[in-house]
């Protein structure tokens, strides 16, 4: 089992968090972290990253005091934090969140949690590993467009002395990854990832022609920040997290599944060979796969107070994925399939057509129309180097502005 799923991450080179670094602290999985922080003081708080948030970073470095932080948006005037925090080291733009990462590991961090959205994460990623840091990653999209990039990097430094690796922090990549270091590979058929369906799970696929911006980000279930809302409304969250598991554990997509699962308990299942099924569950709450995460390999020294028993637990139930009500949920399959640039424009298509529906220029029911007439134009682009995959994600940007225009 750890030749084929441990040493692809090189999880059996992590060690416990003792000083971290968290980028994209202002989101709801910054949020999560911060609270695992607080319950245990044995993980010191090093550097931190937020996009613009200044007063939530003002609020971070009142309480936790670390030695660094960054505003990755260059147009936020940092003055006055500079004046309230002198001990405090500010770093500014998507260059001064690198060069924090490098003075935090000079500092004896040894763990990043990439909490930011999208593809911004991917540069924080790969220096994270070159600067041999565990990286906890809540950043799906850094596999998506990035994926083999990923696992060259890891593959090259499987035998150095560093303790880089990537330990997954997404509930259901972090269920799954439990669920494999116990089960022999050769007994896995199959590994199926949940998804509460969204919102618009009970509506026809003529009714979400119709819905809102203001409806889609009503998720049922998990409390999330508005760009992953609309992907759970569309399921294409869970179709880039089809991807992510294809590079995270080096498993063919003739192995990858989803199912819907309404009440967001159990978030990962493995079918066995005998057609047996494991599955691994816990209350909705992102604390549990982030403590996890920072606490791996040792296990946690006590149950966190967000567990319930399973007599506590709805009923739980299961249900096919309906392709025709998540046109989207398809793409990132055939993407995926496809392989080279393919993910990349999906993800970028996807990333752009969101911000479009969060601004009111487009439809929700938009969003898998344009991403389907980006794959069409881009799906050949070349996509083994990382600039090439970048170039992939640009171009799509930039073609979705035009679609959109066109749409009006």
């Amino acid at each position: 089992m750890v030749a084929r799923f441990g040493e692809l991450l090189a999880a059996q080179r992590a060690r416990k968090t003792r000083k971290l670094v968290l980028l994209g602290a202002s989101g709801s999985i910054g949020a999560s972290t911060l609270r695992c922080l607080r319950r245990r003081s044995e993980f010191k708080l090093n550097a931190v990253s937020v996009h613009r948030s200044v007063d939530r970073l003002a609020a971070i470095l009142k309480e936790f005091q670390p030695r660094f932080a960054a505003i990755s948006d260059d147009a936020i005037d940092v003055a006055r934090l500079r004046t309230d925090y002198p001990r405090t080291q500010f770093f500014q733009g998507a260059a001064g969140l690198l060069e924090m990462l490098t003075a935090a590991a000079e500092d004896g961090a040894d763990t990043v949690l990439t909490a930011v959205v999208g593809a911004a994460g991917i540069r924080a990623t790969i220096r994270a590993i070159e600067l041999g840091l565990k990286v906890a990653l809540a950043n799906k999209e850094t596999l998506v467009t990035a994926g083999p990039v990923l696992q060259r990097m890891l593959q090259l430094r499987l035998h150095d002395a560093s303790g880089a690796c990537i330990i997954p922090v997404d509930s259901e990549h972090s269920a799954a990854f439990q669920l494999l270091e116990i089960l022999p590979a050769r007994r896995l058929r199959r590994l199926l990832l949940t998804g509460s369906g969204g919102p618009f799970r009970d509506l026809s696929p003529e009714q979400i022609q119709q819905v809102t911006r203001e409806q889609a980000l009503r998720h049922p279930t998990w409390n999330m920040g508005p760009k992953i809302t609309v992907d759970s409304a569309g399921m294409i969250n869970k179709g880039l997290e089809l991807i992510e598991a294809h590079f995270l554990f080096s498993i063919p997509y003739s192995q990858i599944g989803a199912v819907v699962h309404r009440k967001s308990l159990v978030h990962a299942i493995a079918e066995t060979a005998d057609g047996s099924y494991m599955m691994a569950a816990s209350q909705p709450d992102m604390v549990f796969p982030i403590q996890f995460a920072l606490d791996y390999p040792e296990a946690s020294s006590d149950p966190l107070p967000e567990s319930t028993p399973p007599t506590a637990w709805s009923e739980l139930h299961f249900e096919e994925v309906a392709i025709d009500r998540y046109p989207g949920f398809a793409l990132c399959l055939q993407a995926g399939q496809h392989g080279g640039a393919a993910p990349a424009v999906l993800n970028a298509a996807n990333e752009a057509a969101v911000e479009l529906l969060l601004a009111d220029r487009i439809r929700f029911a938009e969003i898998p129309q344009i991403i389907a007439r980006a794959l069409e134009r881009l799906v050949d682009l070349p996509g083994e180097q990382l600039e090439e995959l970048l170039e992939a994600d640009r171009q799509a940007r930039v073609l979705v502005g035009q679609l959109a225009s066109a749409l009006r």
